[in-house]
């Protein structure tokens, strides 16, 4: 009676709490390792963090559509949040795919121009673009600074990490029935465990080195069970993306 009785509380106590830290997740997540993600940057408006983006070049960042194009202050070289210490650059033009559409969120995809180069460090890298589409069961990290909270109100100090895993597209298409194959990805973590949520929009998905996506959209509310997370495939972009950069250098 006694185990049933430890049993019965456990299962009660868990039924209307957060998950456990099992460094699966960005909600609850493990920090990343300090200069893990050296490409991984925080824009901000204001002094008010907006979303994440990847450093493809000096003069470059690559991230999402997550609100009208305006000017931003763009933070890298550090894994925390705040940091007065970290590089920041101001951003002056911004490029958003011509296909975008705003009802089905394909295409969603940015590049933002800084208005001086980055400083490159060993805390402030560039990543390179992908030269191939990893297909599904690949094993990826996404990172990011949104919310660790399931309601959606509490941002970390530091950047967390999650390890996911690419799911084949029929997969996620039960879950988003209007998900385009060509141009989006999804990603879970063993047993969904794990959620990207409000403020983790344009943070990277890293599968075996390779930038593979960045998370597509806010996600809120962030409670479970959770749906796999959907990624625009930056390896689809790759042409566009140069060819923006060449024209507008």
């Amino acid at each position: 009676p006694l185990v049933l009785l430890l049993l019965l509380s456990l299962a009660l106590g868990s039924a209307g709490q957060e998950a456990q830290d099992t460094g699966e997740r960005i909600i609850n997540g493990i920090q990343c390792p300090r200069a893990s993600q050296p490409w991984q940057v925080a824009l901000y408006q204001n002094n008010l963090f907006l979303c994440a983006g990847v450093l493809v070049h000096k003069k470059w960042v690559l991230t999402v559509l997550f609100s009208p194009p305006r000017l931003y202050t763009v933070q890298m070289g550090t894994n925390l949040l705040v940091d007065g210490n970290a590089q920041k650059i101001r951003a002056t033009e911004f490029f958003t795919h011509p296909q975008y559409d705003v009802t089905t969120n394909v295409h969603n995809i940015m590049l933002v121009k800084l208005s001086s180069p980055a400083n490159l460090s060993s805390t402030v890298r560039i990543i390179k673009l992908p030269s191939s589409c990893k297909q599904p069961g690949t094993t990826c990290t996404v990172s990011g600074w949104g919310s660790t909270t399931m309601d959606g109100v509490k941002n970390p100090s530091a950047l967390m990490c999650s390890n996911v895993r690419m799911i084949p597209y029929n997969d996620c298409k039960k879950v988003y029935p209007t998900l385009l194959r060509k141009y989006t990805i999804c990603a879970a973590p063993p047993r969904r465990s794990s959620f990207a949520c409000k403020g983790d929009s344009g943070s990277p998905l890293i599968c075996q080195g390779s930038l593979q996506g960045l998370v597509s959209s806010d996600y809120f509310p962030c409670r479970p069970p959770f749906d796999p997370i959907i990624y625009t495939r930056v390896c689809k972009y790759r042409k566009w993306i140069y060819e923006t950069i060449i024209k507008n250098f």
